[in-house]
C-alpha cells in the first residue's frame, strides 16, 4: 500500500510536467497535422470462374490447378510489366484530360499543376490524339537511362512510380472464391479511380497473352507439321496412283487372284485334256488294228487329208476363240460372230470327211474279228475328229499357259513394290493423323482458355472515391499526447529511482535504512507563508510526542543531535525543542559545541559520560546535546551511548552522499546492542506532504486540500475534514 501511495505521490508531484509538456506535443502535432493529405480508396471485384466456371471438358476447373490459376491471376496484376503499362497508361490518361484550374474525375488541379511543371515539353508532344497512341509513343520514347524523364517517372514519382502503385496495391481472394478482390488507395481521388479502371482492363490482356501464349506457338507448329505431312501423302498417294495406272492395277488381291484361280483352271483342264488325249490315242491304236489295211487306205487319200488338216484348224481356231471370249467374259461381239463362223465351218468340214469316209468304204466289209468295217470306220473317225479337237484345245491351252506365265511374272515384283508404297503411304498418314490429333488438342486447349479468361469479368466496376478515408489524426494527436505523457513520466521515475535526495520517509528509510521520526517544514515564501509558525508548531510538537515515550524517571535522559555536515538545522531545532519543553514545565538542559564544550577538547573527546561535559547537569534535566559535524569529528562511544535517542538530523532536499553514509555506518558501529534502536532520522527542510505524512493534513484547510489530501491517504468514499473552511 505504501508503494501505491508512493507512486500517486509521486506522480502528483510532477502534475505538472505530465499536464504541460503532453498538452505542448499535443499543439505541435495538431499544428503539423493540419494540413494532413485525405486518402482516397477504390476497388473492383472481378470474376475468375477458375473454380466452378464451366470448360469444354464439363463443369469445374478450366485448365488445370485452380488454386494455382488464381494465385498466377494475382501474381499477373501484380507483376512489374503490367503495372509498368498501367503507369505509363495512367500518366498519358492525366496529361490528356488533366485541368489547371478544376478538380476533375482524371486528377485534381492542384496536382495537375504539379504534374504538368515538371514535364518536359519533347514529352507533351509525345501525348496527342487519344490514350492508346500516346501510350505507344510514349513506350517507344521510354529508355533506361537517367535522362530519360519517363525512366525516372516509373522509378520516383508518387503516383506513377512502379513500386509506388505496387506498394498500394491490394489483390486478394475472398474466402477460397472464385472471385478477387483488387483495391487501391491515393490521396487523389481522380488517381485513385483511373488506377483501378486501367489496371482492370490491362491485367486481363496481360492474361490473355500470357494464357494463349502457352498454345498458340504449338499450334503453329502442328499447322506446319501437318501442312508437311499431307503434301508428302498426297505425293505418296499420288506416286501410287500413277504406278498402278501405268501398270493397269485396279485391285492387285482381286487380279492376283483371278490370275491363280485362272492358272488353276488351265492345270485342270489341261490334265483333262491330256487324259483325254491318251484315252483316245489308245482307242485309235486298237481301232487301226481292227480296221487293218483299209485305215491305211483312208489316210493315205489326199483329200481325207485335207479334211483332217482343215477340221484341226478349225478346231484350234474355236479352242482359240473360246479362250478369248472366256477372257473378255463374251462380251466382244466381233470374237462371238467369228466363233459362230468357225462352228459351221468345223460342221461342215466334218460332215464333208465323214461323207467322204463314207464313200471310200461304199461296200460294207467285215473285219477280220466279224465287226462291220462301216461301223469301225465311223467309230475311228470319231476318235480321230475328238484327237484333232483335244490336240487343237491343248494347243490353245499351251498358248494360255504362256500368257498366264507372262502375268506371274508381271504380277511378281508389282506386288513388292505395291506393299512397300503402301506402307510408306501408312507410315506417312500415321504421322499425319497423330499431328493431327495433337493439333486438335491444342485447339481445344485454345478454346477451353478462351472460355477461361471470357470468365474474368467485373462484379463491381470501380467507383469514383468520392469520400476519403477517416484520417488517423485524432490517433496522431492522442498519440503525441500519450507517448510525451509516458515519457515525461518515465524519465521522472528513472530521476526518482537514481536520484539519492532523501526527500520524504520512504526515501530515506531505502537509502540510509535508518527509520525517520519525523520531519521539520521548510518555510514557504509565498502561497502558506502565513502559516509557516502553524505548521513549524506542528512539528516540533510532533517531535516532541515522538521522543518523551523514549525518556525514562529515574535516570539521566540525553537526546543527541547529530548530522554529517553544518546547516542541517539541529541547532534550530535545539533551539525550538528547548523552548517548547520549557514552556510545557519540563527541565531541559542545551550543550552546544564550541559553547559548552569544544570539539578539540581532551574532556570532550575522552569523555566517559554527560558530567564530563557539563559538571553541573541535573539527574531531572533532560540534556539536548547538539554535537559537531560528523565529517570532521567524532563522538566518543560512551557519549552515544549514554544517549535516550540518538537523533541524526539532516536536510531533506540534501542529497546524501557516499560520505554520509560512511559515517553513519561508523556512528552505528559505535552503538552497543542495547543502544542500537536509539538511532533515529529527522529531516528539515521538508516539502508539506513529507511533514503531513507525520503530522496529519496541514494547513489551509480548504475543499481542494482537503480532497487532496484525502486520496492522498486513499480515502476514497469518506467524507469531508471537518476543519475545512
Amino acid at each position: 500500500m505504501d508503494i501505491f501511495r508512493y507512486i500517486v505521490r509521486f506522480l502528483y508531484k510532477i502534475r505538472w510536467y505530465l499536464i504541460i509538456l503532453p498538452v505542448i506535443a499535443l499543439v505541435v502535432a495538431w499544428f503539423l497535422t493540419r494540413n494532413m493529405e485525405r486518402i482516397y480508396d477504390a476497388n473492383t471485384t472481378i470474376y475468375t470462374g477458375m473454380i466452378t466456371g464451366y470448360s469444354i471438358e464439363g463443369v469445374g476447373s478450366a485448365g488445370g490447378n485452380a488454386t494455382t490459376n488464381i494465385t498466377n491471376l494475382m501474381l499477373i496484376i501484380q507483376t512489374d510489366n503490367t503495372i509498368h503499362e498501367v503507369a505509363l497508361r495512367l500518366f498519358a490518361r492525366c496529361m490528356l484530360y488533366g485541368n489547371p484550374n478544376k478538380d476533375n474525375n482524371y486528377i485534381t488541379a492542384e496536382h495537375f499543376r504539379q504534374l504538368s511543371s515538371g514535364v518536359p515539353a519533347d514529352v507533351k508532344a509525345l501525348i496527342q490524339g487519344n490514350e492508346d497512341d500516346s501510350y505507344g509513343r510514349l513506350k517507344a520514347y521510354e529508355k533506361p537511362s537517367l535522362d530519360n524523364y519517363l525512366y525516372n517517372l516509373l522509378n520516383n514519382h508518387p503516383y506513377f512510380s512502379i513500386n509506388s502503385i505496387t506498394s498500394r496495391l491490394k489483390v486478394l481472394q475472398l474466402q477460397n472464391s472464385d472471385i478477387i478482390d483488387i483495391a487501391y488507395s491515393a490521396n487523389d481521388p481522380g488517381i485513385c479511380y483511373n488506377t483501378i479502371d486501367i489496371l482492370s482492363r490491362v491485367f486481363a490482356n496481360q492474361y490473355q497473352a500470357l494464357r494463349f501464349g502457352e498454345t498458340t506457338s504449338v499450334i503453329k507448329f502442328f499447322e506446319r507439321e501437318v501442312g508437311k505431312l499431307s503434301k508428302v501423302l498426297n505425293t505418296a498417294e499420288n506416286d501410287l496412283i500413277s504406278y498402278n495406272i501405268r501398270h493397269r492395277i485396279i485391285n492387285y488381291p482381286e487380279q492376283t487372284k483371278q490370275v491363280a484361280a485362272l492358272d488353276a483352271q488351265q492345270q485342270i483342264a489341261e490334265h483333262d485334256l491330256r487324259r483325254n488325249q491318251a484315252t483316245t490315242e489308245a482307242l485309235i491304236n486298237y481301232l487301226k488294228q481292227q480296221m487293218g489295211n483299209r485305215q491305211k487306205l483312208i489316210e493315205s487319200n489326199e483329200q481325207f487329208t485335207a479334211l483332217v488338216r482343215d477340221i484341226s484348224r478349225l478346231q484350234s481356231r474355236i479352242a482359240n476363240l473360246k479362250l478369248m471370249n472366256s477372257e473378255n467374259s463374251g462380251n466382244n461381239a466381233e470374237a462371238q460372230l467369228e466363233l459362230a463362223k468357225a462352228e459351221r465351218e468345223l460342221a461342215i468340214a466334218t460332215d464333208e470327211i465323214k461323207r467322204y469316209t463314207a464313200e471310200i468304204e461304199a461296200a460294207t466289209y467285215n473285219t477280220d474279228t466279224g465287226v462291220k468295217a462301216n461301223d469301225l470306220i465311223i467309230r475311228w473317225l470319231e476318235q480321230v475328229l475328238s484327237l484333232e479337237q483335244t490336240k487343237a484345245e491343248l494347243g490353245a491351252y499351251e498358248l494360255m499357259r504362256s500368257k498366264i506365265d507372262e502375268q506371274f511374272k508381271f504380277y511378281s515384283p508389282l506386288g513388292a513394290t505395291i506393299d512397300r508404297k503402301a506402307r510408306h503411304i501408312g507410315f506417312i498418314e500415321g504421322n499425319y493423323m497423330e499431328m493431327l490429333r495433337a493439333l486438335n488438342a491444342a485447339r481445344l486447349r485454345q478454346r477451353n482458355l478462351q472460355m477461361t479468361t471470357a470468365t474474368l469479368r467485373q462484379l463491381n466496376p470501380p467507383a469514383f472515391p468520392l469520400n476519403a478515408q477517416p484520417t488517423n489524426r485524432m490517433m496522431i494527436l492522442l498519440g503525441a499526447f500519450m507517448l510525451t505523457f509516458l515519457f515525461t513520466a518515465l524519465y521522472f521515475f528513472i530521476i526518482e529511482l537514481l536520484d539519492r535526495t532523501l526527500r520524504d520517509r520512504m526515501r530515506s528509510e531505502r537509502i540510509t535504512h535508518v527509520p525517520v521520526m519525523g520531519c521539520y517544514p521548510k518555510e514557504s515564501t509565498m502561497r502558506y507563508r502565513r502559516f509557516n509558525k502553524t505548521i513549524s508548531d506542528m512539528a516540533l510538537r510532533q517531535l516532541s510526542k515522538a521522543l518523551l515515550p523514549n525518556f525514562k524517571q529515574g535516570q539521566q535522559n540525553v537526546l543527541n543531535l547529530l548530522s554529517t555536515d553544518a546547516g542541517n538545522g539541529k541547532s534550530h531545532l535545539a533551539e525550538e525543542l528547548e523552548n517548547y519543553w520549557l514552556s510545557i514545565g519540563l527541565q531541559v538542559r542545551r550543550l552546544t559545541y564550541d559553547e559548552d564544550f569544544l570539539a578539540d577538547d581532551s574532556r570532550y573527546i575522552m569523555a566517559k559520560g554527560i558530567k564530563d561535559i557539563c559538571p553541573d547537569i541535573l539527574p531531572e534535566e533532560i540534556a539536548i546535546v547538539e554535537y559537531p559535524n560528523l565529517d570532521d569529528n567524532s563522538v566518543s562511544p560512551a557519549l552515544l551511548n549514554i544517549g535516550t535517542v540518538n537523533l541524526m538530523v539532516t536536510r531533506a532536499n540534501r542529497t546524501w552522499k557516499d560520505v554520509d553514509q560512511k559515517a553513519l555506518k561508523e556512528l552505528e558501529s559505535r552503538l552497543d546492542d542495547e543502544h542500537k534502536n536509539t538511532l533515529f532520522m529527522y529531516l528539515t527542510e521538508a516539502q508539506r506532504y513529507a511533514v503531513e505524512e507525520f503530522v496529519g493534513q496541514l494547513p489551509p484547510y480548504t475543499r481542494f486540500n482537503n480532497f487532496i489530501y484525502r486520496i492522498s491517504q486513499l480515502g476514497l468514499t469518506a467524507t469531508e475534514n471537518n476543519r475545512a473552511k
